[in-house]
């Protein structure tokens, strides 16, 4: 977090951040505010605020002026009061933290929080912020407990955690920023971005790229339609859809559909940095899945067997996001 303090130079608040760090405690899914993790500053219009209480307080003394003592005083207690409400706003608040589903990298990534309360009393305007995030906005009125979503950006892939989480307040006046620094413990799987192109799958065994095998239309059942695939055979082709849709497409029988993928590291070029031929197989991978094909992922150092459905994509791709990895 860049200057997220108010009036503070970037040395004093990294001064303040190194030593908050050593107040906190170990990581956890949740943890609750104290008054002993809980830090308060004049915010930049709290600063005009009591200087300018102060030249009607030496006014009022110079001229003697009773009416100038009880605006200075009146004043001066309402700033006071609304020091301790903002304090008050964020203290005992019990805040947790759940998992984040898994995304590509580029997408935003919403770790689900859950704000609880100790008492009665409402909380409003709260804000949470992350390291890499921007600020989110909770409020807590009549249930005892809200929830939000705190985003932030997917930038590689492998394991990322939420990070330090600051939970803050201006309310109800806006002189005074109260806030507290949270050190919960979770973390987001980021796979590969998937490549923008798609490439024309190997069935295994067969060494030209997304050819069938023998043609047994008439003998074997239908059992679906896919989009067509340079190599597919001409008796194949879903010629009533193609009327309807305007798109290729391609009967699938139930000896197509027993064929298993083979998606193999060396279907990349070895030009190709590792970064873009991980994004290659990531989009391999998931046409094959949108097909429901059979299809085994084979790369170095991780070898997985031929299988189907959600379980085995995210199996593939939790590989390919950890590759080269020591998670």
């Amino acid at each position: 977090m860049a200057s997220d303090l108010p009036l503070l130079p970037r040395f004093a608040e990294k001064f303040i951040q190194n030593f908050a760090a050593k107040r906190q405690p170990e990581a956890s899914q949740q943890t609750t505010v104290d008054r002993h993790r809980l830090y308060i500053l004049p915010t930049r219009h709290g600063l005009m605020f009591f200087l300018i209480l102060l030249l009607i307080l030496l006014g009022a003394i110079n001229y003697e002026n009773s009416l100038g003592f009880m605006l200075s005083f009146l004043l001066g207690s309402l700033g006071f009061l609304g020091m301790i409400y903002t304090h008050q706003n964020i203290n005992k608040l019990t805040v947790s933290i759940g998992r984040a589903e898994a995304v590509f990298a580029g997408q935003e990534i919403l770790f689900p929080i859950t704000i609880k309360r100790a008492d009665s009393s409402p909380h409003p305007n709260l804000q949470i912020l992350s390291d890499h995030g921007t600020p989110v906005h909770a409020h807590i009125i009549d249930a005892d407990i809200t929830e939000c979503k705190l985003t932030q950006l997917a930038q590689a892939r492998g394991y990322t955690h939420a990070g330090r989480i600051k939970l803050f307040s201006e309310y109800p006046l806006g002189l005074f920023h109260a806030w507290s620094w949270l050190n919960l413990q979770s973390r987001c799987l980021i796979y590969p971005a998937p490549d923008p192109h798609h490439y024309t799958l190997h069935f295994a065994g067969d060494s030209s790229m997304g050819n069938n095998t023998d043609d047994k239309s008439g003998v074997d059942d239908f059992s679906g339609i896919r989009e067509y695939q340079s190599g597919d055979s001409p008796k194949h082709m879903a010629w009533k859809s193609i009327a309807k849709t305007g798109e290729l497409q391609t009967k699938l029988f139930n000896n197509e559909t027993s064929e298993e993928i083979a998606i193999n590291w060396s279907d990349t070029q070895e030009t190709l940095d590792l970064e873009q031929r991980l994004s290659i197989l990531c989009r391999m991978v998931l046409d094959a899945s949108e097909q429901s094909l059979k299809f085994a992922l084979n790369i170095p150092g991780t070898n997985i067997a031929a299988a189907t459905g959600l379980q085995h994509k995210h199996q593939c791709l939790k590989a390919l996001a950890l590759f080269g990895k020591n998670e």
